[in-house]
């Protein structure tokens, strides 16, 4: 067994280490000794600092394992650096249009009056509801511009009606794609949604950051397999990576108002929704901001949130197609 003594290891190499060694322990007062992890049976990989880093990643390595190039490293730089700067090569990216969009709206369902409030936040002039939503009233082609009083831009809304806060209507956005390859939960091709998202708000005091989160939901079936029931996502599948770090700026004297903007490149292979299918070749996207649910919000009497975006659908190539 060799020995290393006095060996400095640099701060930035110390997490590398850890997966190869075990944890450190004191031999004597004035040395630390190290042995080998004998479980770590091969090099292993840097994880990526973030989530976006992490698809850009994976899809770089997969697209350099599919093309064998003369120069993989070369190669692989060249498409993580195409996928960090939004270009989308069409040599190695298949971008798919959406054959439907269209707008799902609802109205809820007020199943009680009286929820419990922090008694620091509650207001007998805005009393809290329940509203559920449990299915869409209608739907139709996805404005392009705010919409109409009948058929809104995506969104939701809510009013004080005789001192008692609640939901007016819901509406989310669905597109549906063809795929122009199948896709399996085994082959690894990575499927990406380049999402540019707007949302704007109008309150009659101020808003709340969670009316700015973004849910993006994927759905995989296929032309010969009925698909399966969809969840209500809109209501259940929050968590806290919807929610972006933002700076509410008002833009309105009177009304508070505020429009955020984000982009983010997203896996569609992150959906549960997937394992339940041997192969794909249809894909279901919904795209979402959270309503109220009859919880107001500081001292607001009306609020208004739409949103719109700009999706684009990358599926990667292969050599053969």
């Amino acid at each position: 067994m060799a020995n290393v003594l006095r060996q400095s290891i640099p701060p930035s190499l110390i997490a590398a280490y850890k997966t190869v060694l075990n944890t450190p322990y004191k031999a004597t007062s004035n040395a630390v000794r190290l042995g080998l992890n004998t479980k770590a049976t091969q090099a292993q990989p840097v994880k990526p600092a973030n989530k976006l880093l992490k698809v850009q990643t994976e899809a770089a390595h997969w697209l350099t394992d599919q093309w064998q190039p003369a120069h993989a490293a070369a190669f692989y730089a060249e498409r993580l650096q195409e996928l960090k700067t939004q270009l989308i090569n069409p040599d190695y990216w298949y971008t798919v249009s959406p054959s439907a969009d269209r707008t799902e709206w609802g109205t809820p369902e007020l199943l009680a009056y009286e929820r419990p409030v922090n008694g620091q936040y509650a207001d007998p002039l805005r009393i809290q509801s329940n509203c559920v939503y449990t299915q869409w009233s209608k739907t139709y082609p996805t404005p392009l511009d705010a919409g109409t009083d009948t058929e809104p831009a995506p969104g939701w809304e809510g009013l004080v009606t005789d001192q008692i806060w609640q939901d007016l209507w819901f509406a989310q956005r669905r597109l549906s794609y063809a795929l122009p390859v199948s896709v399996s939960k085994t082959d690894s091709r990575p499927v990406l949604i380049d999402l540019n998202s707007t949302v704007d708000a109008i309150a009659t005091f101020r808003a709340n950051t969670s009316w700015f989160a973004r849910g993006v939901y994927a759905e995989f079936s296929h032309t010969h397999t009925p698909p399966t029931p969809i969840e209500n996502y809109l209501i259940t599948k929050w968590r806290k990576q919807d929610i972006y770090p933002m700076d509410l700026l008002n833009t309105d004297p009177h009304y508070f108002t505020c429009t955020n903007t984000v982009r983010v490149l997203l896996s569609a292979r992150a959906s549960r929704r997937f394992d339940h299918l041997p192969s794909a070749n249809l894909l279901s996207l919904i795209v979402t901001t959270p309503p109220a649910r009859g919880v107001y919000f500081a001292r607001n009497d009306h609020v208004k949130v739409t949103h719109h975006e700009t999706l684009n659908l990358m599926i990667g190539k292969t050599p053969h197609g």
